[in-house]
């Protein structure tokens, strides 16, 4: 379960990262106005002209602001996942110190039950001596 969660976290963390590169490279090429690679959005400009410029700085303001909570997101999920891997350390000192605890109580168990089975052993084989001498 450690380690599921500890994917998921890193899962998530690499969508955030990758959100925000894409979102960073939107408003660079919003900002500089050329298209790295093939979109419909630079098709449709081609076509019917380029966006007004309201329209621009408003899109470029958005990105800025999606770019910001990116960040955030991104440090949050980094946060996480820190806190995540430190919480993991510490269960697993946790299970360590358990699982020789467990194995102490099973060895004295098993001691304990092996000295009254030979104590029942000794006065079986006393009780089968006292009877042969009886004879």
């Amino acid at each position: 379960a450690v380690c599921r969660k500890h994917e998921l976290t890193q899962f998530e963390l690499e969508q955030a990262s990758q959100d925000l590169i894409s979102k960073k490279q939107q408003r660079e090429e919003l900002a500089t106005g050329i298209v790295r690679t093939f979109s419909f959005k630079g098709m449709t400009n081609k076509i019917f002209g380029q966006e007004a410029p309201e329209q621009r700085e408003a899109r470029l303001n958005l990105l800025e602001e999606l770019t910001s909570e990116g960040e955030e997101a991104v440090k949050e999920k980094t946060a996480e996942c820190d806190e995540h891997a430190e919480r993991a350390v510490t269960d697993i000192l946790q299970f360590k110190e358990q699982k020789d605890k467990d194995l102490q109580e099973a060895l004295i168990s098993y001691a304990l039950m092996q000295i009254s089975m030979c104590k029942k052993g000794i006065q079986v084989w006393s009780n089968a001596r006292e009877s042969f001498l009886k004879m």
